[in-house]
């Protein structure tokens, strides 16, 4: 047998490390099969002679290996490896191989990743799982990555333009949410970028929806699915001893072994038995409530010091003038107080985190300046009432000066709104050197992540202090009446804005109604189809020289960025709400061909919400309905003639103007005043299929 299985198993998973000698007759398989030597008589005769044969033979094989001694199977994966996988220490990732029980958890498990099971840099430093094992499950967003050394052919791999044939037999991929049973719509892809080492190329499997907080899913990848050239994939060693109910003395293995039973009834609930498969696995998401707590806890201890519509904090304004911009009366920048939740000054510098009371939730270190830019529009001074607020969210790793960049004056002037902004710290222009920093050492990551829990807290401060102090003192006419309404808040955020604007206003208690143009979750799959990432990709991989290092590091960065971006609250952002915060509603605005915030993503966060598409639209993203308005929350889709260059995997679209045009045109601000007016979301696009821009006027006038 071994000799017929060598080719079956393929290359070793590990370097190093010899096989025991099997036993002369195998242990019986775990769930009640047969033995491996009874499925091959199986195949020789018919099914219920096979069946009655391995009921009375069964006895007989336990005593016979227990009376040669039996001898466990010693595995070449190394004891810190995941042995259901081949081409990496740790794929498929994400697993239950590196889960531990532990009921002080609200998921019940906990992560529990070996020391030296990570990747390293070509410096030698090796990613700690120390921040990964406080986690009580893996990220509901990230993708599932395999890899196999043989490479993979992608001919039946089910695309995102075919969800619905990934819940069919014909998908070589299968997703299952073991608290229901049901199969998980997806779609597979290979990581382009790394095609030319196919040795080293990752499986993406990637869900249609976030996955569900708290809860156990398994994957499973079929023997349909093939090598180059037709040939079968290698069953990973692990895998192989766990079908046959080979006891192996691989302890990780070992421990996740009584988890297969319900994995393999699962499967074949669907027409799936295990002959069928290459590999299997199990994993545990993280509970909603583990991953926002930080944001939440750093959000009511900085409520609490900054006092009742933020009148414990202060301003101080740089320069107040007109700029050339007609439409705009005043461009303020100053320097506001905002609690400050990070240690060594707030640098972007290593050793700079979150600072933490004996209950490991954050606490504040004092106050701390932080700068912001509001515009006035003319029409304010103008107006006989106060005028409302908005808070803007700027672009990739911008700053608080792009409030007076020219689509935030077309809102301001169009809306008639007073604008103010400050910087997402974490992912400001001032981070750059921490951004830098975790791409060439993933341990750095807390210069992102944990700096990006500030940035949340920085924006609830903007705006405290805008509908207080600021409302009271700054924004006023020249006669000293008032100039804005502070009951009147809402959110306006573009690119960057657009995505963590979803947790700006998931958790501001203040904002009801938000904005989000061109948002979308999760970076782990936005990143790649966005025409920023190749530059910061070629600074990861000069430090993680192995592709499938690269995919790793991401997967690993999104289980930190979770704890901020809107995956830890998209599910309850719209029909439900956050603990401290009233109710939401959004208006959420994309484009076909978006070169920098993908369509894939985007589409994955509406479906997440739940909202509808307004209609007329030049298409309606699978999963979700249509509905013609007036709608509470719902998508807008324009289309500027440029779907056919979007690429069919994991990299973006040419450069284009796609991603700003949307800002540009008078049905997107038309829209925007009604929906903060009235709450109601209704489609002011005038074309056929609604916002299609290559029809004269289908989008309104350019701004």
């Amino acid at each position: 047998r071994e000799a017929t299985e060598t080719g079956q198993r393929g290359p070793s998973p590990s370097r190093g490390g010899a096989r025991a000698p099997r036993a002369a007759a195998e242990p019986i398989a775990l769930g009640g099969d047969e033995s491996a030597s009874v499925r091959r008589m199986s195949a020789r005769s018919d099914s219920s002679s096979a069946s009655a044969l391995a009921s009375l033979l069964a006895p007989a094989i336990a005593l016979a290996v227990a009376a040669c001694g039996g001898g466990d199977v010693e595995l070449e994966t190394p004891p810190q490896c995941n042995p259901l996988g081949g081409a990496s220490c740790v794929t498929p990732w994400p697993s239950a191989i590196y889960e531990i029980d532990d009921p002080a958890t609200r998921t019940g498990r906990r992560l529990a990743i070996p020391a030296d099971a990570l990747p390293q840099n070509v410096f030698g430093v090796r990613v700690s799982p120390d921040p990964l094992n406080a986690f009580d499950g893996f990220s509901p967003a990230a993708p599932m990555l395999m890899a196999f050394s043989t490479g993979i052919d992608p001919a039946n791999l089910v695309h995102y333009s075919r969800y619905e044939a990934s819940v069919l037999p014909e998908s070589p991929t299968v997703l299952v949410d073991m608290s229901t049973g049901e199969l998980v719509h997806h779609f597979a892809e290979l990581d382009a970028p790394a095609a030319d080492r196919p040795d080293r190329q990752a499986l993406y499997i990637r869900s249609a929806a976030m996955l569900k907080g708290s809860t156990r899913y398994a994957v499973a990848i079929k023997r349909t699915l093939k090598a180059p050239g037709g040939r079968e994939l290698p069953i990973p060693e692990g895998f192989q001893a766990i079908r046959d109910g080979e006891r192996t003395t691989h302890a990780l293995l070992e421990a996740a072994r009584p988890r297969y039973d319900e994995i393999f009834a699962a499967l074949r609930a669907h027409g799936i038995a295990r002959e069928d498969l290459v590999t299997a696995w199990d994993f545990t998401t993280a509970s909603r409530e583990a991953t926002r707590a930080d944001i939440l806890a750093a959000r009511d201890a900085a409520l609490a010091v900054m006092g009742a519509n933020g009148q414990n904090l202060t301003y101080a304004v740089t320069t107040d003038a007109p700029p050339s911009d007609t439409r705009i009366a005043r461009r303020i920048d100053g320097e506001f107080d905002a609690p400050l939740f990070l240690g060594n000054g707030a640098k972007p510098e290593p050793g700079t985190a979150l600072v933490r009371g004996p209950d490991g939730k954050p606490v504040t270190a004092g106050m701390y300046r932080v700068p912001f830019t509001a515009i006035v529009p003319a029409c304010a001074l103008q107006s006989q009432t106060p005028v409302p607020l908005m808070i803007y969210g700027h672009g990739l790793l911008g700053d608080s000066t792009q409030v007076a960049s020219a689509g935030t004056r077309h809102a301001s002037a169009e809306l008639c709104m007073v604008v103010v902004g400050t910087d997402m710290r974490g992912m400001a222009t001032i981070d750059v050197p921490g951004v830098l920093l975790a791409l060439n050492d993933a341990n750095n990551g807390p210069l992102i992540f944990d700096v990006l829990v500030q940035g949340m807290v920085n924006h609830v401060a903007m705006v405290q202090i805008a509908r207080g102090p600021m409302a009271q003192t700054l924004f006023r006419k020249q006669n000293g009446m008032p100039l804005v309404d502070p009951s009147k808040f809402y959110y306006y955020g573009i690119s960057q804005g657009g995505i963590m604007g979803g947790t700006v206003c998931a958790i501001d208690p203040v904002i009801e109604r938000c904005v989000l143009q061109v948002g979308a979750i999760n970076y782990s799959t936005l990143l790649e189809r966005s025409r920023d990432w190749p530059t910061y990709r070629g600074i990861l991989i000069s430090a993680y020289r192995d592709p499938l290092d690269v995919t790793l590091i991401v997967n690993l960065m999104q289980h930190q960025w979770d704890r901020t971006e809107p995956t830890s609250v998209v599910d309850v952002l719209v029909g439900g709400s956050v603990p401290g915060a009233p109710p939401k509603q959004v208006f959420m605005q994309i484009a076909i061909a978006d070169d920098e915030v993908s369509n894939v993503a985007s589409e994955y966060q509406a479906r997440t919400m739940g909202i509808p598409t307004v209609t007329p639209s030049p298409y309606v993203p699978f999963g979700l309905q249509g509905s013609a308005g007036p709608v509470r929350n719902g998508l807008v889709i324009y289309d500027f003639g440029l779907g056919a260059t979007i690429p069919p995997t994991n990299e973006p679209p040419p450069d284009n103007n796609v991603h700003s045009n949307i800002r540009n045109k008078r049905a997107t601000t038309d829209m925007m005043r009604r929906f903060y007016e009235t709450g109601e979301i209704v489609q002011m696009c005038t074309a056929p299929r609604g916002c299609d821009c290559t029809v004269a006027g289908g989008c309104g006038a350019d701004l």
